[in-house]
């Protein structure tokens, strides 16, 4: 009898974990929908992406490009890289982009930053 009654306990755990780790998948999907293609991100950087422009830059993909407006770059916190520069992007998070800028000419410089992504896609500097 004890037995029966450990694996009803068990069940009932279970299937409690199971109903409140159903909210946050349910969340996780809704913060996800926010579609971002690498060409929406490239251009918003000030650079230009060269294939897979309307492929969507999902969680944990990254992309590289290379950079053709440095001010649009500097606007987002990044300043003093210059064109031709590579900026390589990841999205790690449904709501932020890890973002490295390198170029060896003048000299070689690196410079790193995270942005935010807002709901309607805009890009944006993170205050951490």
């Amino acid at each position: 009898m004890s037995s029966t009654r450990r694996t009803t306990r068990l069940l009932g755990v279970a299937f409690m974990c199971a109903a409140l780790a159903m909210p946050a998948v349910g969340q996780n999907v809704r913060q996800q929908s926010s579609q971002l293609t690498r060409n929406d991100v490239a251009e918003q950087l000030g650079a230009k992406v060269t294939s897979g422009q309307n492929e969507e830059l999902g969680i944990g993909s990254s992309l590289t490009c290379t950079l053709v407006d440095p001010a649009k770059l500097a606007k987002l916190g990044i300043s003093g890289m210059h064109e031709g520069a590579r900026v390589s992007v990841m999205r790690v998070a449904p709501d932020k982009l890890r973002i490295e800028v390198d170029e060896l000419e003048p000299t070689p410089l690196t410079k790193k930053g995270t942005l935010k992504i807002d709901e309607k896609g805009r890009l944006a500097p993170s205050a951490s």
